[in-house]
């Protein structure tokens, strides 16, 4: 019983270790990026993310409730109608995976 455990446990270890390996410190998938004005602070950063994944926020349909880096407030922020193109949008303040 045990050893099923055991094997399960290391099958699945094996497997974190290799795709962490073959990400090569990028993000592999579609990076989305939203270029964000805090409703508080008035401060503007870009949010890169993953769709479907968040760490660092709660989901909410197109929008997320994540965290100002400049006033540290917790605040929904629109996702879907403020999209940019990463490889031509530039922002200083940036959070999220690169």
């Amino acid at each position: 019983m045990y050893i099923g455990i055991i094997i399960g446990a290391a099958v699945i270890l094996v497997a974190v270790v290799l795709m962490l390996r073959s990400r090569k410190g990028t993000v592999n998938g579609p990076v989305m990026l939203s270029h964000l004005k805090c409703p508080r602070c008035n401060a503007e950063f870009d949010y890169a993310y993953l769709p479907g994944a968040s760490f660092t926020s709660l989901r909410l349909g197109g929008s997320r409730f994540l965290q100002c880096p400049d006033c540290h407030k917790w605040s929904v922020f629109n996702l879907s109608s403020t999209r940019v193109d990463p490889k031509t949008h530039h922002c200083e303040k940036r959070i999220g995976p690169s």
